[in-house]
């Protein structure tokens, strides 16, 4: 019966060899995934990036993810942040495309040194074998994001709730910001079909800065009745200008309409009180929570996105309002709405 012993033997063999691997295969990885954003504490968007983040790690405890940003937003700082992490040697990297020509060179080292990118939020515009070779995009149009919000001020003016737009002016908080250009690009296309047009207005992200900018253009452009706010969180201070100027800037079919990109407690508020007309939701939730799972999947599985993933722009307002509240509460908390900053 020596052949059964030495069956015996090596299934028990076997049996060892197959329980060590179950044994590995039980410790996964560890694996540290950063985003380096833009985005910092005195912008709610903040909120949903970070919530999105708490939630990833939630589903994948083996991750450990990070949020590395600042408040003091320039194209040079963000180089800082994005040089400072990559010299950490992270397991993968998620980052906005603010500038291609300033973030082309660090990416390009990051990705030559083995670490997974994913772009969120602003892309390299250029065509696919032109742009910066990360692993994919996700995040909202932001062409898109401008035209649409353009047609839908037409549409309701169509209809005589709101002027039919004459000069728009678009509130660039950041000049060398490359996905807002695109927003202006886009409004200012989609008016042009009405024979309205558009100035991209450099205004800053200081309040009092926005205002004191804002408010010197106006005065000497009583032509504009239009403002796109590049986010919720400025439409109170264009309101506010536009209202000190008696440019009537509340929604209705005379005087100024005030347009936001961004929904967040400010804009809620804004919608609800009449003073806002229309706020796009371009999924930040999605933005915050999707660049990782790709660079989880990147590592544990080998895939990779055969595509971009867009995730917005959907415009907002008092039609559908109601299904953002649950969402923004969830997020905010319950007294999610903020209409002090529009008095």
């Amino acid at each position: 019966m020596k052949w059964l012993a030495s069956i015996k033997t090596g299934l028990a063999i076997a049996g060892i060899a197959l329980t060590a691997t179950t044994a590995v295969a039980q410790e996964p990885e560890e694996y540290r995934f950063v985003m380096v954003s833009h985005i910092g504490s005195n912008d709610p968007n903040m909120k949903w990036l970070t919530m999105a983040m708490e939630e990833f790690e939630k589903k994948y405890p083996n991750v450990t993810t990070e949020y590395v940003s600042s408040n003091q937003y320039s194209v040079q700082e963000l180089v800082r942040l994005l040089d400072q992490t990559i010299a950490s040697r992270p397991d993968g990297i998620a980052v906005p495309i603010v500038s291609r020509d300033a973030l082309e060179g660090p990416i390009r080292r990051a990705i030559d040194s083995g670490i997974p990118v994913v772009a969120f939020n602003i892309p390299d515009s250029r065509p696919e074998r032109e742009r910066i070779p990360y692993m994919t995009y996700v995040g909202g149009d932001e062409y898109l994001t401008g035209y649409k919000t353009g047609q839908y001020a037409i549409e309701k003016a169509e209809a005589g709730e709101v002027p039919m737009p004459e000069h728009v002016v678009c509130a660039m908080i950041a000049a060398e910001h490359e996905g807002l250009r695109e927003r202006c690009r886009g409004i200012e296309e989609a008016v042009a079909e009405v024979g309205a047009t558009t100035e991209y207005l450099f205004t800053g992200a200081d309040p009092a800065t926005f205002r004191s900018n804002l408010q010197a253009y106006l005065s000497s452009h009583p032509e504009s009745n239009y403002i796109l706010n590049m986010g919720d969180f400025t439409a109170p201070w264009s309101w506010q200008v536009a209202n000190e100027l008696g440019m009537s800037p509340d929604v209705d079919d005379e005087g100024m309409t005030i347009l936001a990109v961004g929904i967040g407690p400010i804009g809620l508020s804004g919608l609800k009180e009449g003073h806002l007309l229309v706020a796009s939701e371009q999924g930040f939730w999605l933005q915050g929570y999707i660049p990782f799972e790709w660079l989880y999947w990147y590592h544990e599985l080998g895939y990779e996105a055969q595509s971009d993933i867009i995730t917005g722009p959907i415009m907002v307002d008092t039609t559908n309002i109601e299904k953002f509240d649950p969402l923004s509460k969830a997020v905010f908390g319950s007294g999610s709405e903020d209409s002090s900053a529009w008095q």
